[in-house]
């Protein structure tokens, strides 16, 4: 079947997967059906444009997401600390680090906090006031491929479900790269296509990828495959998957056109206490931790319960089959005794 739209590989012969998507078997990425118009990917107007500030004041809220103002204050301790510790998993500060699509900045903050020379970058004009009145977060307006940066200036570019709306994901990325020092990489968090499954099978086990099929805003949603062949084209072939903080639908990976060495967690922990405030930044993750560490015990205490739950059901039901064989035999015998006396009467 021809798209009106290419996949970002080239394919036009796609297949159809969902109502609203295709599948590229040549990549296997999902590519949207009925592509929005070009002016739908920058903000001229905020009152007006998709990401503008109602996208984040109405729409992601009528879509059940968590408001701008419950995220600015419940992400730092979930999933920025994931981040966090990813990041200094493979870069230690100082280094000059920009996130595409910060948000409402408290991402920027923590990362200048812990010693980085952050930056972030934003779309709505709105929105990068309202993360620098929110965290005081230094954010760029506009897209990457209009800022005036200088080619391999940057140690660490970060894009946290972004990739999935950008509409030539092939160019973003390249302009990226062309920004990444030679020993530089991004950590790119996005939707997981999961191969092999057909959407009749996602639907059917009520699979919460379903979630990620927003063709509002979704554009090209990626495998593992397409990933790694999308970056190992732009000269980044080493890809590092980390655990997802969302892993029922994303996946997240380090990309490096070079090899990289982790560091321990010792070693981030000596660099965040030689800062005042990298010592707050230790103290979240700290108490990151030890929520996590509390999840765990809790979700075992629950699968012990249910192993519990459940031996003491086949327990029962093995004690009402033992108790229903009882019976049916003692009324056998009942049955039988009267039989032997009404036989003895007949002989007497």
């Amino acid at each position: 079947m021809n798209s009106t739209h290419p996949c970002w590989c080239g394919q036009t012969d796609l297949t159809d997967f969902s109502p609203e998507y295709f599948c590229c078997e040549n990549c296997q990425t999902l590519v949207l059906k009925n592509w929005p118009p070009a002016e739908r990917f920058d903000v001229i107007n905020d009152a007006s444009d998709f990401y503008g500030r109602r996208y984040y004041e109405s729409f992601v809220v009528e879509d059940g997401y968590p408001s701008l103002a419950e995220r600015a204050r419940n992400d730092l301790n979930e999933r920025c600390m994931h981040w966090m510790r990813t990041v200094l998993k493979y870069r230690l500060p100082p280094a000059r680090t920009l996130e595409l699509g910060c948000g409402h900045g408290g991402f920027v903050a923590l990362m200048c906090w812990a010693g980085f020379d952050a930056a972030g970058l934003e779309l709505s004009p709105w929105l990068v006031e309202y993360a620098k009145s929110a965290f005081g977060a230094p954010v760029l307006t506009g897209t990457i491929e209009k800022q005036d940066l200088e080619r391999r200036s940057l140690d660490l570019i970060l894009h946290f479900d972004v990739l999935e709306h950008l509409p030539d994901p092939r160019t973003t990325m390249r302009r990226c790269m062309e920004l990444l020092k030679p020993d530089g990489f991004m950590i790119v968090q996005t939707p997981c296509f999961p191969v092999g499954r057909t959407y009749e099978e996602i639907v059917r086990n009520k699979d919460r990828f379903l979630e990620m099929l927003r063709p509002a805003e979704h554009l090209y949603i990626f495998s593992r495959q397409s990933l790694v062949r999308l970056f190992s084209e732009l000269g980044a072939p080493f890809l590092y998957f980390e655990p997802a903080i969302f892993d029922h639908y994303d996946m997240f990976a380090v990309v490096s056109a070079r090899e990289l060495s982790p560091h321990t967690e010792q070693e981030g922990t000596e660099v965040l206490l030689r800062r005042p405030e990298g010592r707050i930044v230790q103290a979240l993750l700290n108490a990151n931790a030890a929520l996590l560490d509390a999840n765990a015990q809790y979700k075992e205490l629950a699968r012990r319960y249910e192993e519990i739950d459940a031996d003491r059901e086949a327990r029962l039901q093995a004690l009402l089959k033992m108790d229903a064989l009882f019976k049916d035999l003692q009324k056998r015998c009942d049955s039988e005794s009267r039989d032997n006396i009404a036989a003895d009467l007949e002989r007497k």
